[in-house]
């Protein structure tokens, strides 16, 4: 009675070295520094003498960007000592308005709002070259396959990686927290770049037991 008595404590105590812990949930945040870079306000047309310019000029523009940075959920499982297997979903969203302006800069017709989503769902393997009760450190990486869609009736595949150079986890027991450097990239047919460098910066919440 009294060793189960003990055993009970010990675990609630979070007492748990993580290498010894077979499973991992994590949720987390990363950077959209790519994204920002690459989608953002078109040019803003105004001219000094807009009675220059033929009263039915027109020309269209992008604005008012919103970005929510990557979003994603990741399960690990504990292989060996030094490896774990496991799979992300990984989320972004991108929101802008479009619309033709006049040669006075006024708003003609409708406002288009665009929402444009990334939904990525990939295999992922991380190797632990460093392993304490309260600090980890790691390098991993996934392969899988992005799934790009907006409000207007798009829809695209891509091949998309995520490469993890270092990372380090740092918590007690049950509960820890991990911050990492690395990038996304998704490239369909050499052509159409989804991502490039993207989530340099993540930082995640982990449960593990």
């Amino acid at each position: 009675m009294k060793k189960n008595l003990l055993l009970i404590l010990f675990l609630l105590s979070g007492a748990i070295p993580a290498a010894s812990q077979k499973h991992t949930v994590r949720l987390g945040w990363g950077d959209m520094m790519y994204e920002t870079a690459v989608f953002h306000a078109s040019p803003s047309h105004t001219f000094v003498t807009p009675s220059a310019l033929p009263e039915d000029f027109s020309v269209r523009e992008q604005y008012g960007h919103g970005y929510t940075g990557h979003i994603f959920a990741e399960y690990l499982y504990r292989a060996g000592r030094n490896v774990r297997l496991g799979g992300m979903m990984d989320f972004e969203g991108i929101f802008w308005k479009e619309a033709d302006f006049d040669r006075n800069h006024n708003v003609k017709g409708a406002v288009q709002n665009v929402n444009n989503y990334d939904l990525s769902l990939i295999p992922t393997v991380r190797f632990d070259y460093f392993n304490h009760e309260t600090v980890s450190l790691y390098s991993g990486l996934g392969l899988g396959l992005l799934m790009a869609f907006d409000n207007i009736g798009g829809f695209e595949l891509s091949p998309v990686s995520d490469f993890h150079l270092i990372g380090v986890e740092v918590g007690r027991g049950h509960w820890a927290g991990a911050a990492e450097l690395g990038f996304m990239t998704a490239l369909s047919a050499g052509n159409k770049v989804y991502m490039l460098g993207s989530k340099l910066i993540s930082l995640s919440v982990n449960y593990r037991w």
